[in-house]
């Protein structure tokens, strides 16, 4: 498992994803898994309760990607 997640609770819906240079020393890579989390969080937060959704992305977060990623996700939010 690549990712973990950290709930807070609140009024709205808010996802914030953070990926720190032990994932990568490279923005470029960093600024990558963000994106492509994000991507996969668009189709899941209509879904969502309100809270604070923190996915923190832990080394080895970017050398995944597609299917695999998207089943990582979905695995912490359920």
């Amino acid at each position: 498992m690549y990712f973990y997640l950290r709930f807070s609770p609140s009024e709205e819906i808010k996802v914030v994803i953070s990926v720190s240079k032990k994932v990568s020393k490279k923005a470029v890579v960093r600024n990558t898994v963000k994106r492509r989390v994000r991507a996969i969080m668009r189709g899941l937060v209509k879904n969502l309760k309100p809270g604070i959704y923190m996915i923190v992305a832990k080394a080895g977060a970017e050398q995944i990607k597609g299917k695999e990623l998207e089943a990582q996700i979905r695995g912490i939010m359920s």
